[in-house]
């Protein structure tokens, strides 16, 4: 058929038919059809012919086949009946998604197209697609569209299943829908919409949205007015602890504060209020984390004896900070000092920062123990050697890390006075950690004048106390005040130390914070970019943007600084860790290149995202690098390797037992270089750490970043240029248990779990064997006629022997015969009883693919998925799908006596741990500025 020529005719009829028989043939024959282009458009224009809207789509479907969508769009909204949107065809999903992204990009768009989104999001509600409706409202940025879609679906607790989509935007417009959640969800809670489980997201984003009154309201109207909110299980008062301990976990401490402010005081429910108080202080979890790591460690001590080894703290004192800190961080939390008792002469031996640091790490070992820190400082604070009270300081800040205890601040706040600067650089750390995150405006004075004397050592002190005073808070106005206190120094210390609290103080700030990184990054001062890195990572902190990645990728290439090119690449750590997965694949190239600060920053970077996770991808991009030609990055990959295998085992992991052998071989070497046998002190203590009970985590139980850790993780890598940083890691550290408690927050023991796998998977792995070296018998050479003889007279004496005991039928003619056929050197000794019974109790047993786990046990992340819930228990946990952490229990029987361990701190004698010698030191000593010797060290590693 010529559609040319009919085309031509002046007969609107034989055009008509024409147009329909092309729109049959356009899908097949569209690249012909489409040189008539032109007329057919015209009679799309003409407005006296009867079947405009036929050839509109027509024009519809051949630019679509021609890819012009934004001409297609337009005729084929020209087209009227003929263009049916609803039909799930190729050419209409790609006319609406053209259409949906074009008014995604530039916010605006005409009538008609507005009109067709708004008619294919009722289309999708009305095939209750509602979550994909509010998806593309929520892409064209439209919030009327979304509240009209919330309002119109009625399904229970909605807004839950919303709320991932929701906090995936940016900047205002996630402020406002978060907002609109929040009236929604309150109105569902009141219906008991709400499940649980889901309660603890409710929470997070009024949380988020800064609504502490809010959260006050909920909380005491759930202890005070039952009827007010439904719940699926449980009571309003066990739901209302729960949440209390969601919200101390997120550590926002200012925010806590308001919420303990906004509780109303009632003599009536005056006992509720305190237990609130308690869970949102945190101090009941420190007591039930207190009591968990006292009485489920697994120390291995054997491990820290080999670290120590021979080492004389006099020759290396690298070396004995590093066993001092790997132990403090495999015995954190556990109260044991066993093995500094056992070695007190060797553990004493050290003078000047390393007797600050060492007394530090008690800190660590005594984490949670609040109410006994004053006696187990008291010996340190009482002596006459700066560093020693410098560092006692420093360690009773770990311990009180966060309880904003106004009397220790005072004490602290009187040492910054003091007129050594060893014991004002551990008062401003102290202080730091005791304040975290609560801007008072008086340390923060303080802080500032001693930066502004501009003196490096408690310079830097109350820099780092900057950071952690004001972490979280978003103050633009204090990073600029930092800024120019870093641009009026020129002391590196300080400069690198206040580009790092301006990275803890925009913390999860996002595009609020863009201003202040370009100006660090556009710095000449390298140590200002190098805290640029970090503070793009933390404000971005999490979110796995591609823009960042691109930023970070780019500044780790081009950048002339090696510091700030390492920088860069640690920071994908803190940026990726919730998608830990994809990091490896980003990393693979970075492993390989030839500068050994970016292979350092990649091992360090894998470390950080991947803790404890066991990531099979992220050991083997590693582990090559633990015999890289240089020492530093050796070090940075048994840091990142300890922390990602930490609470792991051979069942868990295949190459666990072959990278422990590497480890093994390493430090069996005599000639190993001290920066890698830090990175072997660190790497035993991540790998044992806390008894075999904390690890390193990033995000709170609900997905959100956690202040405290990631804070507590970029200072413990100022360890590169700072080694008392390493005791900062004590505020990262996160048990890794399940503790259930009962209403009256205590620890009901007749609660168990079941765990259906074989118990040797996720066991603690068994102590390492004490190593034996076998003596070396000394050979002397013997002459072959002395030999004879010897053997002559051997052969006599055991003939004599037999023919004696013959009559008692001790040797038997066949062993007689052996004997004097073989010389004595060759006899071969048969295996006792004592080693075949070895063997046997060597050998693999039958194990049960289930057993029975006591509240409170060991639970790690890998392991929650077997974890089951046991019929007929007395006690159930209030949220089902929690598996790890502090949960509260539902008490079936509670007029019934219960078995508990109650978590009353009962008065004990003082306890006094000593570390360093309490030899006062020597009147107006001052310490030695360290040189690096290189004939020194060559001497100090000859065996």
């Amino acid at each position: 058929m010529n559609f040319n020529t009919l085309l031509l005719e002046k007969d609107n009829d034989l055009r008509i038919l024409a147009l329909k028989e092309m729109l049959n043939q356009v899908d097949q024959h569209w690249s012909e059809i489409s040189e008539l282009l032109s007329q057919i458009e015209a009679l799309s224009e003409d407005s006296k012919f009867p079947e405009r809207q036929l050839a509109s789509y027509l024009c519809a479907k051949i630019q679509y086949h021609l890819d012009n969508f934004d001409e297609s769009l337009n005729y084929a909204l020209q087209s009227g009946q003929y263009w049916q949107s609803d039909l799930n065809d190729k050419f209409n999903q790609c006319l609406i998604k053209h259409c949906i992204e074009q008014y995604r990009q530039s916010g605006r768009a005409s009538e008609e197209r507005i009109r067709l989104i708004k008619h294919i999001l009722e289309l999708s509600c009305g095939q209750n697609n509602h979550i994909s409706a509010i998806g593309v409202a929520v892409e064209c940025k439209r919030i009327d569209w979304v509240a009209e879609i919330l309002n119109k679906w009625n399904y229970p607790g909605k807004m839950i299943s919303v709320l991932h989509l929701f906090n995936t935007q940016r900047g205002e417009f996630k402020e406002q829908l978060l907002r609109l959640s929040v009236d929604l969800i309150y109105e569902e809670a009141k219906h008991g919409q709400i499940p649980n489980e889901e309660w603890g997201q409710f929470v997070t984003t009024l949380i988020q949205l800064g609504e502490a009154i809010k959260v006050a309201e909920i909380l005491w109207t759930l202890v005070t007015n039952e009827n007010h909110y439904k719940l699926q299980t449980g009571t309003p008062l066990l739901l209302a602890e729960q949440l209390c301990i969601d919200l101390a976990q997120n550590q926002k401490p200012q925010f806590i504060q308001k919420i303990i402010a906004a509780l109303p005081i009632d003599q009536q429910f005056q006992e509720v209020r305190d237990k609130l108080i308690k869970l949102l202080s945190g101090e009941q979890q420190r007591k039930a984390y207190l009591y968990f790591l006292k009485n489920h460690k697994q120390i291995d001590v054997e491990v820290l004896n080999k670290i120590k080894g021979p080492n004389d703290p006099k020759q290396s004192s690298v070396l004995h900070g590093a066993c001092m800190f790997g132990h403090a961080l495999a015995t954190a939390g556990t109260q044991d000092t066993s093995f500094l008792q056992a070695n007190q002469q060797w553990a004493t031996k050290c003078n000047y920062w390393q007797r600050f640091t060492a007394t530090s790490t008690l800190g660590m070992i005594h984490k949670y123990n609040i109410e006994e820190s004053q006696q187990i400082m008291a010996t340190h604070l009482s002596q006459t050697n700066p560093f020693e009270i410098g560092g006692a300081l420093y360690g009773l800040g770990l311990i009180h890390f966060g309880t904003q205890d106004q009397q220790l601040l005072l004490k602290l706040s009187d040492h910054m006075k003091s007129q050594k600067e060893q014991i004002i650089h551990g008062a401003c750390l102290g202080s730091g950690l005791v304040a975290f995150a609560s801007e008072d405006e008086k340390l923060n004075q303080d802080y500032h004048n001693l930066v502004s004397k501009n003196e490096s050592i408690y310079g830097e002190g109350a820099s780092i106390g900057y950071g952690l005073l004001n972490a979280g808070s978003g103050s633009i106005e204090q990073c600029k005040r930092l800024l120019v206190l870093a641009s009026q120094s020129d002391k590196d210390k300080i400069v690198r130390t206040l580009s790092l609290s301006i990275a803890c103080i925009l913390f999860h700030q996002e595009d609020k914070a863009d201003v202040i990184i370009d100006q660090m990054l556009q710095s000449n001062d390298p140590l200002i970019r190098y805290g640029g890195c970090f503070t793009l990572a933390f404000a971005y902190v999490g979110t796995g943007s591609n823009k960042i990645i691109q930023k970070l990728l780019s500044i780790s290439v081009n950048d002339v600084s090696e510091d700030v090119r390492r920088a860069a690449v640690i920071s994908f750590g803190f940026l990726m860790f919730k998608n830990y997965e994809a990091l490896p694949k980003i990393m693979r190239l970075l492993t390989l290149s030839y500068n050994p600060h970016i292979r350092y920053a990649t091992a360090i970077a894998l470390g950080i995202a991947c803790a404890g996770t066991l990531y099979a991808d992220a050991i083997s991009a590693i582990e090559p690098m633990l015999t890289d030609t240089v020492d530093f990055v050796r070090q940075g990959a048994l840091i990142a390797l300890g922390m990602i295998l930490s609470q792991g085992n051979k069942d868990q992991e295949p190459k666990f037992e072959a990278i422990m052998k590497s480890i093994n071989e390493i430090a069996a070497k005599k000639h190993e270089t001290v920066l890698t046998k830090l990175g072997l002190a660190i790497f035993q203590g991540f790998l044992d750490c806390g008894g075999r009970n904390l690890t390193v985590s990033l995000q709170s139980r609900q997905g959100v970043p956690k202040l405290n850790a990631c804070v507590g993780m970029l200072w413990f890598l100022n360890y590169w240029y700072w080694y008392p940083c390493l005791s900062m890691i004590s505020i990262a550290l996160q048990p890794v248990s399940f503790i259930g408690l009962n209403e009256n927050l205590d620890i009901p023991k007749d609660f168990q779990l079941q765990c259906n796998i074989k118990q040797s998977v996720f066991d603690y792995p068994p102590p390492q064997k004490k190593s034996e070296k076998p003596i070396a018998e000394k050979k002397t050479v013997q002459l072959s006629t002395t030999q004879k003889v010897r053997a002559r007279t051997n052969k006599k004496d055991l003939e004599k022997k037999q023919i004696d005991s013959a009559s008692q039928g001790v040797i038997s003619r066949e062993q007689s015969k052996m004997s004097l056929e073989q010389q004595p050197s060759e006899i071969i000794k048969q295996p006792s009883v004592l080693e075949e019974q070895e063997k046997k109790q060597a050998a693999p047993k039958d194990e049960p693919n289930q057993y029975n786990l006591t509240n409170p046990c060991r639970i790690l992340d890998k392991q929650k998925k077997y974890i089951q819930l046991l019929e007929g228990n007395r006690y159930q946990p209030l949220l089902k799908d929690r598996k790890q952490g502090l949960v509260m229990l539902i008490d079936s029987e509670p007029s019934q006596p219960a078995n508990v361990i109650s978590l009353t701190v009962k008065p004990k004698q003082p306890i006094i741990e000593q570390v360093v010698n309490q030899q006062p030191a020597p009147p107006n000593q001052v310490p030695e500025e360290f040189v690096f010797d290189e004939a020194l060290q060559n001497e100090e590693q000859k065996p």
